[in-house]
């Protein structure tokens, strides 16, 4: 009975696992999922790989195994198939849940608190993204690293053998490969030897300076955004935030509303749950028990990095954080089974009341991701197809939504499988909702004067964006164009797609796959802008090999000298942005002419190379 008992004991977070997230584990890609995916297709040497490993990106993050070398591993063995990621995913998380039993198993001596206590993880709503988006698996490899390092403090404390702690070390240490919150994990060591292993309270100190050193050196590489949504608000407004996810934790916070509860069932059941955990923790320590406040403790400590991010809150940030509510409801559950019937009853309708809020916004969550990706599967697949079917001739889509947009296309996933010539049909942006902190849709907008130049070559192919398919519709929408795009000139050009020729002067070469080269000077027409205040901008890049000192641009438009810019070795990809001179409201169209100071002749090429561009056009200047 007893070897049932502990199969039982094993087995039943893992089978609660499998049934909560049996959907999540079979979303397809999405949004980020595509710029990680694509990172490694511009590796050429050692260099390169450096780069793609370490290079801060995504709001200065660096995350070497959760993001970079977890997708290049991957992508590069299995293509756009999904499952192997979130097998990799699942397996991970599997042993999260095992290490979670074990330490709690280890703490408390009780089988049920061990099986509750993962449970009730699994079921919050933390998880609901982390396990269906692949993105977001820097959560569940952080989550990993900090419970495998606290589960070997707690064999350092029963046994004494120095190699457990040098062993927490070294897994500390690779934890800042997962995620950056990882600096906390000293303060988590340090708490726990404070409240049952004061003798290794100083020895827990010595891990500070680690995450310090961290902290310094990340700083220095990626310094923190100054607006936008990851920009820091070290003020008061961290206590809100806090309050949020402490509500989101207990009672999905405002998630998402219930249809059956009123708005203020969330808010009455999170005072409820957070009083009486409050007042568990403090019973618990008064009779020299600290798992509660421990878990309020690692909770507070885990969501601090965050706490900063008051326009960015989000429900995956509290997946690690919520292992401490976890711990007070397992632990609770023990208690109240010893306390007796009355107590075991009370406690079971207060952790009921929680999963009954949880729950449904955990599958909700889950179901959301899923159907997501069903779409954004098929417009990535179709635009496959369609690319094979016409390999030399600019796809153009029509139709595109607002979710479909932001959770798909933003990170032009068709670049992946090499696809360049495609855009969006003039006017989309009407149907998709703006987002500036996000960026600007102008560059994934197709000019009408590329639209019509395109399709009186017959180089252009039009794809109506429907529910389950793309569907041609190329005849019908060349037939209804408008005469006046033939003459029109565009708003922004796409230097390396080849049906821009009406657009581009002199000075250009051929273009080469997504991008163009110029040579010491090269010619642009564009529209003139439509309001005042609006700006050029330039986006393109050179080769390190050519830096050996910088080149320098020099712009002029209409004649007028804008600005210049500098592209060196450290910032070879680059963005200017120029504003135009008054006066040129509703004037057409714009000359820009690029210079740079010196060009590069390449062996057995013998041309002269300058700059590498991509987009070239006008935005108005509140446009990130």
């Amino acid at each position: 009975m007893s070897r049932v008992r502990n199969a039982l004991l094993w087995c039943l977070p893992l089978a609660v696992f499998t049934c909560l997230y049996w959907f999540a584990m079979r979303v397809w890609f999405q949004q980020d999922d595509f710029a990680w995916l694509g990172q490694g297709l511009y590796i050429q040497n050692w260099h390169d790989l450096m780069r793609a490993i370490f290079e801060p990106r995504a709001q200065g993050t660096i995350r070497p195994l959760s993001e970079r070398i977890f997708f290049m591993a991957l992508f590069d063995r299995f293509g756009l198939d999904h499952r192997p990621f979130h097998l990799w995913v699942a397996l991970t998380q599997i042993a999260n849940l095992l290490l979670l039993q074990s330490a709690t198993l280890r703490i408390t001596k009780s089988r049920l608190a061990a099986v509750a206590v993962p449970c009730v993880w699994l079921c919050g709503t933390g998880l609901a993204t982390p396990l269906s988006w692949i993105s977001s698996y820097n959560q569940v490899l952080c989550a990993f690293f900090f419970l495998l390092a606290f589960r070997l403090l707690l064999q350092f404390i029963e046994t004494g053998a120095a190699r457990w702690w040098w062993a927490q070390a070294a897994v500390f240490v690779l934890g800042f490969g997962a995620l950056e919150i990882n600096v906390v994990y000293p303060a988590l060591a340090a708490g726990w030897c404070w409240l049952c292993a004061r003798q290794h309270f100083k020895k827990a100190l010595w891990l500070f300076p680690v995450s310090a050193l961290y902290a310094v050196i990340h700083f220095a590489a990626a310094p923190n955004p100054k607006d936008g949504l990851y920009a820091q608000h070290w003020d008061l407004s961290m206590v809100r935030t806090y309050l949020v996810y402490w509500a989101q934790a207990l009672s999905a916070g405002r998630l998402r509303p219930s249809p059956i509860l009123p708005d203020w069932s969330w808010l009455a059941a999170s005072i409820v749950l957070g009083l009486a955990a409050l007042a568990f923790a403090w019973r618990s320590w008064r009779r020299g028990e600290k798992l509660p406040a421990y878990g309020i403790f690692w909770f507070t400590v885990v969501l601090g990095p965050v706490l900063p991010l008051r326009d960015h809150i989000s429900d995956y940030y509290v997946a690690v954080p919520s292992i401490g509510v976890a711990w007070i409801a397992g632990y609770a559950l023990f208690k109240a089974w010893q306390g007796g019937r009355l107590w075991f009853a009370g406690t079971l309708v207060l952790v009921a009341l929680h999963l009954a809020f949880v729950l449904p916004v955990n599958r909700e969550i889950t179901d959301w991701r899923w159907q997501r990706g069903l779409r954004i599967k098929t417009l990535v697949q179709g635009l496959e197809r369609a690319h094979e079917l016409h390999p030399d001739k600019l796809i153009m889509l029509h139709g595109m939504d607002s979710d479909l947009f932001w959770s798909g296309y933003y990170d032009e996933p068709y670049r992946i499988f090499g696809l360049n010539e495609v855009c969006l049909a003039p006017g989309s942006e009407n149907s998709i909702e703006a987002h500036p902190e996000l960026g600007s849709m102008a560059k994934y907008i197709c000019s009408p004067a590329t639209a019509a130049g395109a399709a009186g070559q017959k180089k252009l192919i039009v794809y109506g964006v429907e529910a389950r398919t793309l569907r041609n519709m190329t005849q019908k929408y060349v037939s209804q164009m408008p005469r006046s795009w033939k003459d029109a000139k565009p708003r922004v050009v796409d230097a390396g797609l080849p049906d821009v020729a009406q657009a581009l002067g002199r000075g250009w070469y051929e273009n080469q796959g997504p991008m163009r080269w110029m040579g010491r000077q090269a010619e642009v027409e564009l529209a003139g802008p439509e309001k005042d205040g609006e700006i050029l901008f330039l986006q393109g890049y050179c080769p390190e090999s050519f830096l050996d000192r910088p080149i320098v641009l020099s712009v002029s438009v209409d004649g007028q000298r804008v600005g210049s810019g500098e592209v060196t070795r450290a910032h070879n990809s680059f963005e200017f942005s120029f504003p135009l001179p008054s006066g040129l409201k509703g004037s057409s169209p714009l000359k820009v002419v690029l210079a740079v100071d010196r060009v590069v002749v390449p062996p057995n090429d013998g041309r002269e190379l300058g700059l590498v561009f991509g987009r070239i056009g006008l935005k108005q200047a509140s446009a990130p």
